[in-house]
């Protein structure tokens, strides 16, 4: 092979930036090596894949254009050789974007973020937040590598591999007559005002729940913020049904507010790491469940402990 890599990337450079000047700026090498590089690889193919005209930028020939898109393939795969090798060194580098479902982001990603940032610094993570059916047409579409969401979330063609248990909790303001029990029956709830989540699906899994246990809730408000809801329950303003509970028990303007343990039988539930059937899992996207199941995997349920709290609504 009588022509080099990086006079491939040369080409790629000046087709699509369309001027030698502009190329050469965006490798950060000089205009007279860049025109240099590029005339030697015509050399070598023998076929002209440019016209460089003073003062109009580049014309690419339709074998330049041919030249171009291989030129194109060739770098990516050495770009997939490059990180295969690294994955076999045990080093992650590359784009990873994740989805997370608005209520988890806070719990889990500033945890995620950090992990990365100091165990595979060569990673881009990146996140997307929103409902779970907007995370799972992202992943259809390949705008995802994986996304968080609840299992019950799940929707035909997304697979999920658990990595946090999680329960349904009940959520009352300290004062309420309930709130020292330590789990409470949602009959018991039946005159009471609730507000709950105004996301879906969580609307129809948590409304279908309480029809289940013989209750229809009547909903005062609904709020896609967590902390909206939270606060307005340490208000004494109804209650709530909650999947986890943060660190600390208080709101954001600092009101102390009481969990108790919903009594009825209920679903089991789990966070999952979600990506379209038939993908196979990435280094990255095995590093991200692993790294979530060590850390959050005691956390999502209910537990009578101080020192075990942590999840969303």
């Amino acid at each position: 092979m009588n022509f080099t890599l990086r006079q491939l990337e040369h080409l790629v450079a000046v087709v699509e930036e369309g001027s030698i000047v502009l190329a050469a700026r965006r490798l950060r090498v000089s205009p007279a090596g860049l025109s240099l590089s590029l005339s030697q690889l015509e050399q070598s193919l023998g076929v002209q894949l440019t016209l460089r005209r003073r003062g109009k930028g580049v014309a690419v020939t339709p074998a330049g254009r041919w030249v171009y898109a291989e030129a194109r393939a060739v770098l990516h795969r050495t770009e997939d050789i490059q990180r295969a090798a690294e994955a076999v060194r045990g080093q992650l580098t590359g784009p990873l974007s994740v989805g997370c479902f608005s209520t988890l982001s806070p719990w889990l990603f500033p945890r995620i973020a950090s992990y990365f940032v100091s165990a595979h610094s060569a990673v881009d993570l990146q996140i997307s937040e929103g409902a779970s059916s907007d995370l799972q047409a992202k992943l259809r579409r390949g705008d995802l590598d994986a996304a968080l969401l609840y299992r019950n979330h799940l929707e035909n063609g997304i697979r999920g591999e658990d990595v946090v248990p999680v329960r349904l909790q009940l959520a009352l303001a300290p004062s309420h007559p309930l709130a020292a029990r330590e789990e409470v029956h949602l009959k018991e709830l039946e005159e009471e005002d609730a507000i709950l989540l105004g996301v879906q699906p969580s609307i129809g899994h948590v409304e279908t729940m309480m029809r289940k246990a013989g209750v229809t809730p009547r909903i005062k408000w609904r709020s896609t913020n967590a902390e909206t809801i939270r606060s307005m329950v340490a208000r004494g303003l109804g209650y709530s049904i909650i999947m986890g509970r943060p660190f600390g028990d208080h709101t954001y303007d600092g009101l102390p507010i009481s969990y108790c343990r919903i009594a009825d039988e209920l679903e089991p539930n789990a966070v999952v790491v979600a990506y379209p059937d038939g993908t196979i899992p990435t280094a990255k996207i095995t590093a991200l469940v692993e790294f979530c199941k060590h850390e959050f995997g005691h956390e999502g349920e209910y537990i009578d402990s101080d020192a075990v709290r942590a999840g969303a609504l």
